[in-house]
């Protein structure tokens, strides 16, 4: 596992961290730890559009939302499509080990 950077969400400092084997999973998000965990090597779309994932995830359980998987899920394909539209760069976020 290699630690690549910190995320501020909500006020607390997350730790992004690359792993090579998610077992079937692009993400997963631990709330006890402030961390979010993505696979390496997908392709730079799939990969922001996972971050989103997993911060909305995040903030779901912070702010008590109460989201289920299938709301987060439209809300994070949703955010990145206006993102997209929207020309904002997000690739920063994603940038992994080495890079």
């Amino acid at each position: 596992m290699s630690e690549r950077q910190q995320l501020e969400i909500l006020g607390k400092r997350w730790s992004l961290i690359w792993v090579p084997n998610l077992r079937g999973n692009l993400g997963r998000t631990d709330h006890d730890l402030l961390r979010i965990e993505l696979e390496l090597g997908y392709p730079e779309d799939r990969t922001i559009a996972t971050l989103l994932h997993e911060a909305l995830e995040a903030i779901n359980r912070e702010l008590v939302l109460d989201l289920d998987h299938d709301t987060i899920e439209r809300l994070e394909s949703g955010w990145f499509a206006f993102f997209k539209a929207q020309g904002i760069d997000l690739r920063p976020l994603i940038r992994e080990p080495g890079e």
